[in-house]
């Protein structure tokens, strides 16, 4: 018998990825509510980070803490989880003879050390589209803990930087109000 293959989505322009400065953001998402508003992601203060980023320029980990418990009623020991960690990876082009105003530097400017940020990414948006109501993101909730300029390791590649975040918090499937 034959199997049919599941046709995918093409990564190349559907991850669109914002930097949005915690202000833009109220309150954190809640359980039940799970949405921010749509002026969250098309703010004047928001940075459209994909169009800095090739391929492999961001990576987000997240990592369950755990203990193991067994109470004396059981006869099976169980793994609890007690947390997580999360971590993300951003890097982008920038330009240091330039101002942190211009397009090429606003991801960086958008990415300083201490500063507290949400990371959104729409997996499937087209990243032309400008985002609606029906846009489904996920969405973290970090602190920049190093931003640094990236050292080059070939003559023909743009200049870049990278920016380890601290991940405090993680909401999948967000909506837009």
């Amino acid at each position: 018998m034959a199997q049919t293959a599941v046709a995918g989505v093409v990564a190349a322009g559907r991850v669109p990825t914002w930097i949005i400065p915690q202000a833009s953001i109220a309150t954190d998402p809640t359980p039940g509510t799970y949405s921010i508003p749509l002026t969250a992601l098309t703010g004047a203060t928001t940075v459209k980070a994909d169009c800095h980023m090739d391929a492999g320029d961001i990576s987000v980990s997240r990592s369950a803490q755990t203990r193991e418990r067994q109470r004396l009623c059981q006869i099976v020991k169980e793994t609890i989880k007690t947390g997580e960690q999360i971590d993300l990876t951003l890097s982008g082009v920038y330009d240091q003879q330039q101002l942190g105003t211009v397009t090429v530097n606003k991801m960086y400017a958008a990415l300083p050390e201490g500063a507290v940020v949400f990371v959104a990414q729409a997996f499937g948006w087209d990243s032309d589209a400008t985002p609606t109501t029906s846009t489904k993101i996920d969405l973290y909730k970090a602190t920049v803990q190093t931003r640094m300029k990236n050292q080059p390791t070939s003559i023909d590649e743009d200049l870049k930087f990278t920016a380890e975040l601290s991940g405090s918090a993680y909401w999948p499937d967000l909506a837009l109000t």
